[in-house]
């Protein structure tokens, strides 16, 4: 495997960063934070401009289906930049996910809407505190030729700002996993706005006898389930190369704060206990990026990945969580100020953790196949 980027991967990446630094700001992300409003539609257009929203898609529908590595460097800039955007969930997670099991004219309808920034979409997939992946709770009936979707999903990131919810639901006619494109404002549709520490646009959706039109539902004619779960793999691998983006920042933050801070008459970075701390957060954040992009080639590669995707992602997923302990540590009680940025990172760290039900469906499958 290349540990390293080959130039034009390296210019994508150096790319993003200057974007990234000049329009995601950490001002922005708390301004975000505190108004609880959404990313900012101007920034999004400019991302559609640069081809970011349709990196992974066929070129047919508009996209440049890069390479994975180039999208990965994309993403692990987005978790840099402490990631305020829909990107992964949106294009990554819902976007790839249709690409994969939408006819043709259903793609022709979303697709290139999606990646000229007039689209946004928001997977609504689990059911409960347990944050369990199964879907038999939300149902999809067919009544007098009507298709009628009920149910309650959990845990649904930015459903007030997305355009379409991307909903799984069991067929009842045949027990196939399916999934309905739900606009938000549809009669039927409840969203309940949730408090969180760690992510500032959570939501409740129920679903009570949703009216939908045919050509508005995937998959009645076969299961979906294993595009379903192939998805949320895939999203797990980019969602890691995210976290090992925080990690590195997050780091980069703590070692500047050290080298600055004075005590005793020097910076406290000259002190061994710190300098010990540092060194270690540092281990992580490397093993955390290698993890991550050995199972994003894995999985572009087309070889089995599930176990390596549960590696990089428990992996990144700590790494990042110890990097803000760290970082907290380094800058002493003004880690702990609203006005010090290091909470962001510290909250996103949580918020990705928390993604698609959390890391311990990544322990299970790491344990099954012991």
């Amino acid at each position: 495997m290349e540990l390293d980027f080959d130039q034009e991967q390296q210019q994508i990446k150096d790319a993003a960063r200057r974007f990234l630094e000049r329009q995601c700001t950490p001002a922005l992300v708390r301004r975000m934070r505190e108004e609880g409003s959404p990313f900012p539609d101007d920034i999004w257009k400019q991302m559609a401009e640069l081809g970011w929203l349709g990196l992974p898609f066929d070129e047919r529908h508009g996209g440049s289906q890069c390479d994975w590595v180039s999208l990965a460097a994309v993403v692990e800039e987005l978790g840099r930049a402490c990631d305020p955007t829909p990107f992964v969930e949106s294009v990554i997670t819902c976007g790839w996910l249709l690409q994969d099991t939408a006819s043709e004219a259903q793609l022709q309808r979303w697709l290139p809407s999606l990646i000229a920034g007039e689209l946004r979409l928001a997977l609504a997939m689990l059911e409960d505190g347990s944050g369990s992946q199964d879907c038999a709770a939300s149902s999809l009936t067919d009544s007098t030729g009507t298709l009628l979707l009920t149910g309650r999903k959990l845990f649904v990131e930015d459903a007030a700002n997305c355009d379409l919810l991307v909903v799984s639901a069991r067929y009842q006619r045949n027990g196939h996993l399916c999934l309905a494109l739900v606009t938000p404002g549809t009669r039927g549709v409840e969203l309940i706005r949730l408090r969180s520490l760690a992510h500032p646009d959570l939501y409740e959706v129920v679903l009570d006898e949703v009216i939908l039109p045919a050509d508005q539902v995937i998959g009645i004619d076969r299961d979906l389930a294993p595009a379903l779960d192939r998805a949320i793999l895939r999203s797990e691998a980019f969602q890691s190369a995210a976290a090992a983006g925080g990690a590195r920042r997050v780091l980069e933050l703590a070692i500047a704060y050290a080298r600055e801070r004075q005590q005793f008459g020097r910076p406290i970075g000259s002190f061994q206990a710190v300098q010990h701390l540092l060194a270690n957060a540092w281990i992580d954040v490397e093993t955390a990026w290698l993890a991550a992009y050995e199972a994003i080639t894995h999985c572009e590669l087309g070889l089995p990945g599930a176990e390596k995707i549960a590696v990089a992602r428990c992996v990144s997923n700590e790494a990042f969580t110890r990097s803000c302990f760290t970082a907290h540590q380094v800058f002493g009680g003004m880690g702990f100020m609203w006005e010090t940025d290091l909470h962001l990172w510290t909250r996103k760290a949580k918020q990705i953790e928390l993604a698609f039900g959390g890391l311990k469906h990544a322990r299970a499958r790491l344990a099954a196949a012991l």
